[in-house]
């Protein structure tokens, strides 16, 4: 579609121009030429209000307005989502308002030398658009700090993630950071360091990072600057949203800090909060709860910051909460703490394989339509814990349901299939992806199913435009059945076939050089990761990678890295 066929109304002309851009890429993408279909017509306008949009005819065409840059960039998704590409663009039917459930529907990008600090930035900037077309208003990072910030590595890296940020903020996009505010840089005096406290077996709670003890006047002191400093580090481009987190790594186990969750973590917390109202007044502060109260017996942590936050006059905006398993029980039996709003933190990533996501996409509808069902009455929306492109899929389901709370996930499912697949094809790549969630876990799949997934995505395969064929997406769902099948008829070997499709997924990760927890286990990443194991090659991080945790101490095959939830599968 030309230029001229794209019309914008409204005199911020640059965020127009930026959602027009978007539009073009994907109508190119989908073969629409140089005058055909429709005007488009984009307007920014602030009376529809609650980052909604508006779709209703125009001269000529389509009207797509929105109250701001979250509300337009939904308002185009749909707008495609609904329309035919036959000959050009064909507007679908749907007109009116529409205005999203949950005001943070935002997804975690963890920088743990995976996808997003590996891929190119217009690569990356590209995804931020394709998921703020369904609804993802909110981008957070886990930046990492340096007690150097002037050397040229550091300089480097501070770059690039700045570069992150202001992709989302040309978007209109809003952008977080999380912290767990009493981890310092690794060099810190022995005499602040905070000592252990009770965890699981194996460790749920963490135990990287040198954690400081905010409970002693000097260790106090030490991590005020050191959240002062890392604040102030992004206040030109402006944050939205401040996310403090309590464990893994983060906590201290002192008589005056113990229970964690419930006094050390909030004196901290609390410090953080007041940090961020100096330079970002109008940003929401967002108190993480994760692995409270995680073991068999309760630490008292909930009830705890229960009774401080009705105690204390009030300095969070949301309580972010979530689990490995099931939503937490304490919230499900009693509510939010102090009353506050809710957000999640799902975990979309690190389920039922190990690496995560090295054998292709992940597409778990059913299991996240239980996870939401749960908590769903509770929620304003979350922050997904993502390590990379392969659970795509998944990060859609999440968006929508923070859309509208009672979408079924299943409709989603059929959506994504029309819009990045192909219409004709929803139904058979439907049951593909319901027996590649069955066959997910390796302790509940079938051989017949296996096959089954495989025998409908080579029919699809055979019947899919060549955009859609070749388009990364795609790739990812057909390798993960071909990699299954290759396994499940080979007695779990891993055939030059699977070695191959292990391959071509490092590329579409951009991981060949990554993480050997998100990085599909090729016969030439296993000897390059060995090698470096070994001290053979130098590693050099990445600019943005979070250091603390791309330094892999679970580097055998028969050990659990923390956050998996399922035992290794051992690759013969």
């Amino acid at each position: 579609m030309p230029a001229s066929a794209v019309r914008i109304v409204h005199n911020d002309l640059l965020l127009l121009a930026t959602v027009a851009a978007v539009l073009r890429r994907h109508l190119a993408a989908r073969g629409v030429g140089d005058g055909e279909g429709c005007t488009v017509t984009l307007a920014l306008d602030p009376a529809i209000g609650g980052e909604g949009y508006r779709i209703d005819d125009a001269p000529g065409g389509l009207r797509v307005s929105g109250d701001g840059g979250p509300g337009l960039l939904a308002g185009v998704g749909h707008a495609l989502r609904d329309a035919s590409f036959i000959g050009g663009f064909t507007p679908g039917p749907w007109r009116g308002v529409d205005h999203p459930d949950c005001e943070v529907r935002g997804i975690y990008f963890a920088l743990h030398n995976n996808f997003y600090c590996l891929a190119p930035h217009n690569e990356l900037a590209a995804y931020i658009e394709d998921l703020a077309l369904w609804g993802v208003n909110a981008i957070c990072f886990h930046m990492p700090q340096h007690a150097n910030p002037d050397t040229p590595a550091a300089r480097e890296r501070y770059a690039k993630n700045r570069r992150l940020l202001q992709a989302a903020k040309r978007l209109g996009i809003k952008v977080a950071l999380i912290k767990e505010p009493n981890i310092g840089y690794g060099n810190e005096p022995a005499a602040i360091l905070g000592p252990a406290f009770p965890d699981t077996a194996p460790p749920r709670r963490g135990t990287n990072g040198a954690r400081v003890c905010p409970s002693t006047p000097e260790g106090f002191r030490y991590l005020s600057d050191m959240l002062d400093a890392y604040l102030a580090t992004y206040a030109d481009i402006g944050l939205d949203y401040v996310v403090s987190f309590p464990y893994d790594s983060g906590g201290c186990g002192c008589p005056d800090c113990w229970p964690w969750g419930a006094r050390g973590y909030l004196t901290i917390s609390k410090e953080l909060a007041r940090l961020t109202k100096k330079y970002y007044p109008a940003s929401k502060f967002v108190l993480g709860t994760w692995c409270y109260d995680v073991l068999d017996e309760s630490d008292g942590e909930f009830d705890g910051l229960d009774r401080a936050l009705r105690a204390d006059a009030p300095w969070v905006d949301y309580i972010m909460a979530d689990s490995h398993y099931d939503f937490p029980e304490w919230l499900l039996k009693h509510g939010a703490p102090g009353d506050l709003p809710v957000i999640n933190f799902a975990e979309i990533s690190m389920w039922g394989r190990y690496p995560w996501g090295g054998f292709g996409a992940n597409p778990l509808p059913e299991r996240y339509q239980r996870l939401w069902n749960q908590a769903k009455h509770l929620m304003h929306g979350g922050f997904p814990y993502s390590e990379g492109n392969f659970e795509d899929m998944d990060k859609v389901f999440c968006a929508q349901f923070f859309w509208h709370k009672d979408t079924p996930v299943w409709d989603t499912v059929r959506a994504y299939i029309a819009y990045e697949f192909a219409p004709e094809l929803v139904e058979l790549v439907s049951e593909a992806v319901a027996l590649l969630e069955r066959t997910y876990p390796r302790d509940t799949w079938q051989r017949a199913d296996v096959l089954r997934a495989y025998e409908l995505l080579q029919q699809a395969d055979a019947l899919l435009p060549a955009r859609a064929k070749a388009s990364w997406r795609w790739r990812m769902l057909y390798l993960r059945a071909l990699i299954d099948f290759e396994m499940v008829t080979h007695n779990q070997e891993i055939t030059d076939r699977c070695d191959a499709a292990f391959n071509e997924l490092l590329a579409i990760y951009h991981v060949e050089h990554g993480w050997q927890c998100v990085a599909p286990p090729s016969r030439a990443f296993k000897a390059w990761n060995d090698a470096r194991m070994r001290g053979d090659i130098a590693e050099a991080l990445p600019p943005g990678s979070d250091q603390t945790m791309v330094s892999e101490a679970h580097t055998s095959d028969d050990a659990l890295p923390p956050g998996s939830d399922q035992p290794l599968i051992t690759l013969r």
